[in-house]
């Protein structure tokens, strides 16, 4: 009588697979981020002023700063300032960006609606945006020592802000 067959190992192939695809996931962000990053040169050389009348020079930046491109009808950013303001709240430094968002007075009023305290410099017209080189809400870019070390689009974890900050300190 034969023996009934043995079931077969799929494991290492369906682990191989499953490495695969991640690989190529993570890839694809990579390639994405790439292409949709700030102007590295425009960004570091940027001289904003807030709403509340503070200058940003990102020149003069030795700790990492999160530049935090943002709109106020931009779904993803509803989901990301939460993380942002954590971040601002433990000490990080964010400057942010409310492109095309409206005047002072409305992007203030959202603000507060929404419990966010980090520093924001308006730009209504989006024209802040436009010589950033950003295209795209939220795009988030750390800043360290004049030079944009990283730069990430779409919604981002808290984690994985902190692991891209712990990054840009090397």
């Amino acid at each position: 009588m034969d023996a009934p067959p043995r079931p077969e190992r799929r494991w290492p192939a369906r682990l191989r697979s499953l490495a695969l695809n991640l690989f190529l996931l993570l890839a694809l962000v990579a390639a994405l981020d790439w292409y949709r990053a700030p102007d590295a040169r425009a960004v570091a050389v940027a001289r904003l002023t807030t709403t509340q009348g503070e200058a940003v020079d990102f020149q003069a930046q030795r700790q990492p700063t999160l530049l935090y491109v943002w709109a106020e009808w931009c779904g993803y950013c509803r989901h990301t300032s939460p993380a942002i303001e954590r971040l601002h709240r433990s000490g990080q430094r964010v400057v942010s960006v409310a492109m095309q968002s409206g005047t002072d007075a409305q992007v203030g009023a959202y603000m507060r609606k929404h419990g966010l305290t980090f520093p924001v410099v308006n730009d209504p017209a989006g024209e802040i945006s436009q010589v950033l080189g950003v295209g795209a809400t939220p795009t988030i870019a750390i800043v360290s020592d004049g030079r944009m070390r990283l730069a990430t689009s779409g919604w981002t974890s808290e984690y994985g802000l902190r692991l891209r900050l712990w990054l840009a300190r090397w």
